[in-house]
């Protein structure tokens, strides 16, 4: 299958691949943007980048039987973060970054809002899960924007930082989701 686009008003979200390279690391390649995500190492890796876009395109081919799904978030028409779905034969969760150029715009609650209306509508998952660092009050206040309730506290490994780092665990459900986007 090949991966859906998918169109907000100012976004369009699409299945990544070899061509994003270097403007993957040229956004990831940001410490700021890195040290606030558990998989992106600093500096950035370019082996491992290209094995993440590879293995990204690969999972839209046996969609819907991949374990991840992944987006990037093109903007005017240059990419500025990406979205992704893991974990989807358990309690799935989303992850998202963005350029830091392109914080504070609103951007990832459109997007991710999106996203995840495209996830309940393509499987039949009935809760979504989220983990966002406790200093990045932006990325908890996007999830909770969309319908999410903190329930819990974690850490996770920052491949930036080397360390781990305490995380607020946030849950949607199906149900939640749509209520509020029917209100």
């Amino acid at each position: 299958m090949t991966a859906p686009r998918i169109n907000t008003a100012r976004l369009r979200l699409r299945a990544p691949g070899s061509a994003d390279l270097e403007r993957c690391a040229l956004l990831l390649g940001d410490y700021e943007v890195a040290k606030m995500l558990s998989r992106v190492p600093y500096p950035y890796d370019m082996e491992a980048g290209k094995a993440f876009l590879s293995c990204a395109a690969e999972n839209w081919k046996s969609w819907p039987r991949s374990a991840e799904a992944n987006f990037l978030i093109d903007c005017g028409g240059e990419m500025i973060g990406g979205i992704s779905f893991k974990a989807l034969h358990e309690t799935p969760e989303i992850g998202y970054w963005l350029g830091r150029a392109y914080w504070g715009q609103g951007y990832i609650g459109e997007a991710i809002g999106a996203a995840i209306e495209w996830f309940f509508a393509a499987t039949d998952h009935e809760i979504l899960l989220g983990m966002a660092m406790e200093e990045n009050e932006r990325s908890i206040n996007a999830m909770i924007k969309c319908g999410f309730e903190q329930v819990g506290r974690s850490a996770s490994m920052s491949l930036a930082r080397g360390d781990y780092v305490p995380d607020v665990v946030m849950k949607l459900t199906r149900e939640a989701f749509t209520a509020r986007n029917a209100a």
